[in-house]
Parts: structure tokens; sequence; C-alpha cells
């Protein structure tokens, strides 16, 4: 994150405060009493004092990781005329990664970016044996997906999403600790802040009709989800095998269809660099027309998880 890619309003409260002689530990803790992201509200006073100050003002990782408690004080300082951001896996200079990522055990590819809404396609995050090891793990434990009702948090069965799927304890074994660990550096995103891995299953004819993956919280049944984590930030879905014909996935708002191929996955981003929750991100899977379509999911929270499967 350089300071010029900070919205207009945030650079401007972060120069005065340079001017007024704040240290960054005070204007970073008025960012989170105005509910900034712990990591965002570091990297912003980061990129202000090396642009403003000339000196890097790099905070250590127990910095970095401050008590969520301040996150739910009372806005207390000029920065709370500020508009509040969530975190933001992967960064906004997308553009500027390199076209192969190399994580601690596997080097992933970088297929393409979007840069608004933020989407980007991996090729070969996982590999044809680990995607082999989901499904098989998977198939014996199925049951018919569902959605979180919007207006009583219950999980209801719903003809939009015909799937049927599973989902994994957080670090239930071997083969999802080296994933889970796999997706968390490449995303920077903490393993904690991320829901267990969901497994679907679509036989022909299944689809997910588009829909949007964050949790609108002036509904009142979306505040049992909200409270187990914040809201969603972003969303990985790896795909398990090549699927013959249909079971894209689909981005209507941007024109953007995704064909499912084995080992690779796209991450998309629910927020623009303001934080304000970006409605073309709203997608859903295609129809299956041949063959079966298998898929991974990983949902990213602003906090960390305290849900089911955690």
């Amino acid at each position: 994150m350089t300071f010029t890619q900070l919205p207009a309003a945030l650079q401007s409260w972060l120069r005065t405060m340079v001017e007024r002689g704040s240290t960054p530990d005070a204007v970073r803790q008025a960012l989170l009493a105005a509910k900034y992201e712990p990591r965002y509200a570091s990297d912003a006073v980061n990129a202000a004092w090396r642009e403003l100050v000339d000196t890097a003002a790099v905070l250590t990782e127990s910095e970095r990781a401050d008590s969520v408690e301040l996150l739910n004080r009372p806005d207390a300082s000029a920065a709370s005329n500020a508009q509040p951001a969530p975190a933001f896996p992967l960064g906004s200079q997308l553009a500027d990664m390199p076209n192969r990522l190399q994580t601690s055990d596997r080097v992933v590819e970088m297929l393409f970016v979007i840069a608004a809404p933020k989407v980007v396609l991996f090729g070969n995050l996982l590999s044809s044996d680990e995607c082999d090891q989901l499904v098989a793990l998977s198939r014996v434990r199925l049951q018919r997906s569902s959605v979180v009702n919007a207006s009583t948090g219950a999980y209801d069965i719903h003809p939009d999403r015909t799937s049927s799927g599973t989902y994994f304890i957080r670090s239930e074994n071997e083969l999802l600790q080296r994933i889970e660990r796999r997706i968390a550096e490449l995303v920077d995103c903490p393993v904690a802040h991320g829901e267990p891995i969901q497994v679907l299953h679509y036989q022909p004819g299944g689809e997910y009709k588009p829909h949007h993956d964050y949790f609108d919280p002036s509904n009142a049944g979306n505040r049992d989800v909200l409270a187990q984590g914040g809201q969603r930030i972003a969303t990985l879905i790896m795909y398990l095998n090549d699927v013959a014909c249909g079971g894209s996935t689909v981005f209507p708002e941007i024109g953007l269809d995704v064909l499912p191929r084995k080992g690779h996955a796209v991450y998309f981003a629910y927020s623009d660099d303001t934080g304000m929750l970006d409605a073309r991100s709203l997608h859903g899977g295609s129809p299956v027309v041949e063959g079966e379509k298998w898929i991974a999911t990983k949902w990213f929270r602003q906090r960390d998880y305290g849900g089911p499967g955690e």
C-alpha cells in the first residue's frame, strides 16, 4: 500500500495528524477507534509516515494484532469522519504483484487480475492429488446445501442452491492444515479469520443462482452470523475437477465467467478501497451441463471466526 492509494479524505486526515506531531501509534489507535480493520490501519499509518515523514513507521506484529476490543469502542476522534474500511487480503496493488507467488510449500500462478471489484484467478493453487483427496473425504458426508435466511438467521434449503456439500472443522487433518496455511500465506489473511473449508458437489443441472456472499447488516437475521467474526470480506473458490460443460463461476455485473479447471481457484473481495461493499461482487454458479462439478469454498471474515467448524 502506498500513501497515494489511500482514499483522499483519509490522506487529508493523516496529513493533518502528521503536521500536528501525532505519533504513529496514536494515529493508529484513532483509526482503530473509528472501526478501521487493524492491518489496514497499520498499513495506512506506515504509508503516511514513509511519504510524509521520510522514515518508515514500521509497526510490530503485536501492534498489528491489537485487541479487537478497540473495534467496539465508540468513535472518539477526528478519524470517525473517515470511511471505515475492512481488511484487504491481497492488498490494493494487485497489478504490481508478481506472476508467480511462492508460499511455504507451493508456487501458485497469477492468471488474471481485475481491480474493481477485486478478482484474482490463481493457477495450480491445489495439486491434483489434493483435489482428489478433498473429493474422496467429502463424498461420504454430503448433505443438501443450505443458505442463511436473512430474516431469521436459520440455515434453510433454498431452490436457488441445488448443490450438496459438507464442511471440515478448521485444521481437521494434515491435508486441511496444509491447504489452510497455504491460503493464509497467499491472501495475507490469518487462518483464524477464515471460515472452515466447505466442499460442494453439483450434478448435471445443478446451479447456484447469482447472490452476494456478504451479509446485509440491515437484516435482523444476519446479526448472529455477523457476531461470529464480523462481516465476510472475501471468498476463495477452489475447483476440484474439470467440468465437461457448464459449471462456470459467473459475475453478471462485470460480464465475467470463470471456467472450472482442476487445481485453479478464483478469489474475490466485496469492498472497494473506501471500505464500501461492492454490489458488483454478485456471482453464481452456472448450471452444470455435462459431467459433475466439485468445488471447495473458503470465506474470510474481518476478525477471528467463531462459528460452526472453528
